[in-house]
């Protein structure tokens, strides 16, 4: 079975990666650019939402659950920390699906650095959704009496080191996502560090940042997975490009 994939027909080995090609090959061409709008659109809606609902104060859907609670003085509502879940569910399902990739990758006996990336990619993903549901850097280390600076530097070297190990996957797929991703990730700590209160206006810009960093971190990893699935072995082109143009 041949499908066009990346502007160039591929054929794909097997009946199992043909029935996946058939699910996920809705464009004669790799959609980078509506992948880009959707990453945007999206979570714009969404904050939009959350901002102009009229049933409560937005700041107590952006805010942790418990963080939420306890600011609010009338535990509990079961709407409090809404984006906040929201966003821990999307660390989740990306998680999910990396981890997931990875699996098949090896089964497939795809690249040591494929199933490197998707691993790593999951694992770090995974991470980031535990600490954001159980607020590990933001109270249960400092309370074990471990700065929260020096969780963050951690955090950092950890992003860095990822980025680092993942870098050849990375910049063969759509790297203006994945940095648009890190930068909103870096404006929403930086804000935090700047300003850790909880006044409306650093609470909207913080959790408004970082759920467009989550969702975009998610729309880079999941497509990227599901392209990988797609491209045969010998493939070394970078996403998105034309035939003639030769990584």
């Amino acid at each position: 079975m041949s499908i066009e994939f990346d502007s160039r027909p591929v054929t794909l080995a097997g009946p199992a990666r043909s029935r996946i090609a058939t699910a996920f090959a809705v464009s004669p061409a790799w959609p980078v650019n509506a992948i880009r709008l959707a990453s945007l659109v999206v979570p714009g809606l969404f904050i939009a939402i959350v901002l102009l609902q009229p049933v409560e104060d937005p700041k107590l859907l952006f805010m942790d659950a418990l963080a939420a609670a306890e600011h609010s003085g009338d535990c509990c509502k079961p709407y409090y920390g809404f984006a906040s879940t929201i966003g821990i569910m999307i660390w989740c399902a990306t998680a999910a699906v990396c981890l997931f990739s990875a699996a098949i990758f090896a089964l497939w006996r795809r690249s040591r650095a494929t199933i490197l990336f998707a691993a790593s990619a999951g694992l770090f993903s995974g991470w980031l959704g535990f600490d954001d549901a159980f607020l590990i850097h933001e109270a249960v280390l400092p309370n074990m009496g471990i700065p929260e600076g020096v969780v963050m530097a951690v955090y950092i070297g950890l992003a860095l080191l990822y980025t680092g190990i993942s870098a050849g996957s990375i910049l063969a797929a759509d790297k203006w996502l994945f940095a648009a991703a890190c930068a909103a990730l870096a404006f929403s700590v930086g804000i935090d560090a700047v300003f850790p209160n909880v006044e409306r206006t650093y609470i909207y810009l913080e959790d408004s940042a970082k759920f467009f960093g989550i969702f975009m971190w998610a729309s880079f990893h999941i497509t990227t997975m599901a392209y990988l699935f797609l491209r045969p072995n010998g493939t070394k082109r970078p996403l998105g490009t034309s035939a003639g143009d030769r990584a």
